[in-house]
């Protein structure tokens, strides 16, 4: 017991010392961007449930998914009394364009449904397949080299903004076994700097749209 309580203080104590301050606190944050007009929305996430959950299936083409939980509750057949809550989960979703505002396809489903995409960005609902680039046409789906959605990452559709200096580790916070380093992120973009401690990804500089995973798809004016 001592040997592992010695072994978590020098972890605490290694992480506390990887900690920086920020290298440029006159830079504004991302959220101060937002707050004074200079960035705005075109998706946004709640900050708290960082819903919808948003995929990108191009470069200009992603797909939002929201959960939406029913409840509903039964009584006993020539009763009043009321039985246990049921609770149906369904997913809504809609395949949006970011630079015409279009919506490709909207639908609710059941949360058992299966989405899925292929090598050419093709979307797949069940067993109906939406052709990309456009999305109008549909067929029956061949899932042979199809893959869920929720196993796309977004570093394989946009590329990372650009840094104009690293990153750094500015706090440390006791969660967990080991704890949780949090990062500051330095970006260039748009003829502006600012800070993000959530990664920024370049969806296109025609337009200034970019990506951050805690808040959703912006666009600097």
């Amino acid at each position: 017991m001592r040997n592992l309580i010695t072994l978590l203080l020098a972890t605490a104590f290694l992480f506390h010392s990887c900690t920086n301050k920020d290298k440029h606190p006159d830079v504004l944050t991302l959220e101060k961007l937002i707050e004074n007009g200079e960035v705005i929305f075109i998706e946004k996430k709640d900050s708290v449930s960082l819903f919808p959950f948003i995929t990108f299936l191009s470069d200009s083409v992603y797909l939002t998914q929201m959960p939406h939980h029913n409840y509903s509750e039964t009584k006993n057949p020539g009763s009043n009394e009321k039985t246990a809550t049921e609770v149906s989960i369904k997913n809504s979703f809609a395949l949006k364009n970011v630079f015409n505002d279009k919506t490709y396809h909207s639908e609710t489903l059941d949360s058992k449904s299966s989405l899925s995409i292929n090598e050419n960005n093709d979307l797949i609902i069940n067993d109906i397949m939406f052709l990309a680039p456009d999305y109008n046409s549909k067929i029956k789906a061949d899932t042979t080299a199809a893959r869920n959605i929720a196993d796309v990452k977004m570093d394989e559709k946009l590329k990372k903004l650009n840094e104009f200096d690293e990153s750094i580790i500015y706090k440390w916070t006791n969660t967990g076994r080991l704890g949780t380093m949090h990062e500051m992120f330095y970006y260039q973009f748009g003829g502006k700097k600012f800070k993000s401690t959530s990664e920024c990804y370049l969806i296109t500089e025609n337009g200034n749209y970019f990506y951050n995973g805690k808040l959703g798809i912006l666009q600097i004016k």
